[in-house]
């Protein structure tokens, strides 16, 4: 299983529901640096906003979250999400802050939509996806999503299995196309970010790395 294999990366383990808030922490602090979350929010979106679309990410995502501490402090994490994932309950909580969010952000619908529909088309079947990657600023530069992010990579290798990540900051980008994730799709988001899809392909039988 992915958890087994990323609690091989020192100083990390899985997350669970008990890491909410900490986990809410990281997103929302990240998140507002990340260009498709800007622009599905809105330029000037209230700190309320990213926390309701952290809490979207923890929830949609439980079941892949493997995050990295430093003592009790989270200050990485990664979403993956495999083929055979199980299905995801969401909380009464939650519905609630969508409907009110979805609602009253002007074209939040429309773009969700669109960045929904981009993502389905270019999905790749059997593919292992990383929807989610971030360090807090104040721990960056130290090679913590190359930790979190390298045995995944290996761990569907040795499955003979496509990974996925998509991003719209370029230095995001520029780290998956570093280690070896091809660009295989790019969208201009209507009024918004790039989109750039990477994946890594495992070799062909009877070849080696």
């Amino acid at each position: 299983m992915m958890q087994t294999i990323l609690e091989s990366v020192a100083g990390s383990r899985r997350l669970t529901v008990d890491d909410k808030d900490s986990t809410l922490d990281l997103l929302e602090t990240c998140l507002q640096e990340v260009p498709v979350y800007r622009w599905f929010l809105g330029e000037g979106a209230s700190p309320e906003a990213y926390r309701w679309l952290a809490q979207a990410m923890f929830e949609m995502n439980i079941h892949g979250l493997h995050g990295v501490f430093d003592s009790d402090e989270l200050i990485a994490l990664v979403a993956v999400t495999e083929p055979d994932a199980p299905p995801v309950t969401v909380s009464e909580e939650l519905k609630a802050l969508n409907r009110h969010y979805m609602t009253s952000i002007h074209g939040f619908v429309d773009r969700f939509r669109e960045f929904g529909q981009v993502c389905v088309d270019a999905a790749v079947p059997g593919a292992i996806d990383i929807p989610i990657n971030a360090v807090h600023p104040d721990h960056r530069r130290r090679g913590l999503s190359v930790r979190l992010i390298e045995p995944v990579l290996e761990y569907a290798r040795r499955r003979g299995v496509p990974v996925t990540g998509s991003t719209t900051h370029p230095h995001m980008s520029a780290f998956y196309s570093e280690r070896g994730g091809s660009m295989y799709s790019e969208y201009k988001l209507t009024g918004g970010p790039t989109l750039w899809m990477h994946r890594w392909d495992p070799p062909l039988a009877g070849t080696s790395d």
